[in-house]
């Protein structure tokens, strides 16, 4: 068995506020935000999604095929960058194959909304290929669908993402034979 820190080494919280510390999380509160992320995170107006698109597991996870899908903006060398430019964002995603190293990914987030140093400590923080094949190796789940999707998570119009992408993303895993999918939100 292994454990997980919810500290990594050379973590640095992006909040600096002395309740931060004190509670132990690595998620700011409002008032330790940057004003310009706090502006942004009031403002901001969420979609409500009813219903909720769900589907029962018929499988035990340890004889399922589980895919991966990460919202951190991680691509392989190579690979074009998830932009920033339009009042979009990159609704795009980048196809990896899930038996990459996590730490030859590449952070293309062009924000600053997030703490990216645990990410630079250990990639598997917010891609958990390895912990996925350490899962696979203990029986804990059946395998790893062969192909891992990276989308960025910062979307302030998401219709894009919801019409275009999704529908494509969710092809590949049946495709793929997965019979769970991971959601790893940044």
């Amino acid at each position: 068995m292994f454990s997980i820190s919810t500290r990594p080494r050379g973590y640095i919280p992006f909040g600096r506020g002395r309740r931060f510390k004190e509670r132990g999380f690595l998620m700011a509160t409002m008032d330790e935000l940057q004003p310009d992320v706090r502006a942004f995170v009031q403002m901001y107006r969420r979609q409500r999604i009813d219903p909720v698109p769900w589907s029962d597991v018929w499988t035990s996870l340890s004889r399922s095929r589980v895919g991966l899908v990460v919202t951190a903006c991680m691509t392989m060398p190579g690979q074009p960058p998830f932009t920033a430019d339009g009042p979009d964002n990159d609704p795009t995603m980048r196809i990896v194959p899930s038996n990459t190293d996590p730490d030859s990914l590449v952070n293309t987030f062009p924000g600053q909304a997030f703490d990216h140093s645990g990410l630079a400590a250990d990639a598997n923080l917010l891609v958990p290929l390895d912990r996925l094949a350490q899962m696979a190796v203990l029986g804990e789940i059946g395998d790893i669908s062969p192909r891992t999707v990276s989308l960025c998570g910062h979307l302030p119009k998401p219709k894009r993402l919801m019409e275009e992408t999704a529908p494509q993303i969710a092809q590949m895993f049946v495709e793929d034979g997965a019979d769970v999918v991971l959601l790893v939100p940044a």
